[in-house]
This record gives C-alpha cells, structure tokens and sequence, in this order.
C-alpha cells in the first residue's frame, strides 16, 4: 500500500506560497505549498516545526512584502513560484489554524528545510 493509498482524504497539487506563525506570535515565515485537502495542507519550509503545535497558515500574495525571516533561497523560491502562477487560483483562500502532524528534515537541501503536514483545526477552504 502506497503513501498516496493510505490517505483518508483526495490532496490537490498546488504550487502557492503562504505565511506561517506560532499562533499568537509575531514571527511569520514563508512556506511552499506542494499540496491541500480538504482538511489539510502540506508545505516545505526552513523552519521546523514541533508536531503538535498550533500555527496560523495563510495565503501569501505575490508582490507584498515577505516576512524578515525570510532567507535570500526563500526569496527566489517565492519569486519563481509568483512568475510561473500569475493570477491562479488557489485553494486555500482565507488564514487557517493548523496543528502540525508531522514535520521531517528534507535531506541534501542546505539550508536546511523541512516537510511539514498540518491538520485544519476547523474550515479552511
């Protein structure tokens, strides 16, 4: 049985980019969506993330200021992301709360950057 078999709910390819937070904290932080569903969302970022922990996820617009965290690898990401996806729609439309479910190190990516899933903690998209 595949990963893909396993799931309980259809993922949607997405390439997006959003905005993430330690629920009730200022630091945001750039993540790259590589899919949703309808109760989750996974991303990658250079921020890890403890499983369990709740963050505020939110869509990012292309051409607004990134957050300070961001690093220069981040920032092309984000730039190659926004010229390829010009007006698309994306799924996730609104800011969510998430919990974190998982959170692995991708190997051979300096920086370092982690694969993070997150379950919605109510409606999101």
């Amino acid at each position: 049985m595949t990963v893909t078999e396993r799931r309980k709910h259809p993922r949607a390819e997405e390439k997006a980019i959003v905005g993430f937070g330690f629920l009730n904290q200022t630091p945001r932080y750039l993540g790259f969506v590589e899919n949703t569903s309808e109760y989750g969302i996974y991303f990658i970022s250079e921020k890890a993330l403890p499983v369990g922990t709740f963050v505020t996820i939110q869509p990012w617009r292309c051409g607004t200021r990134p957050p300070e965290t961001s690093s220069a690898g981040s920032l092309r990401e984000a730039d190659t992301i926004c010229a390829r996806s010009h007006n698309a729609t994306h799924r996730l439309n609104a800011m969510v709360i998430g919990k974190v479910v998982h959170c692995r190190r991708i190997e051979d990516r300096v920086p370092p950057a982690y694969a993070i899933g997150a379950h919605y903690e109510g409606s999101a998209v």
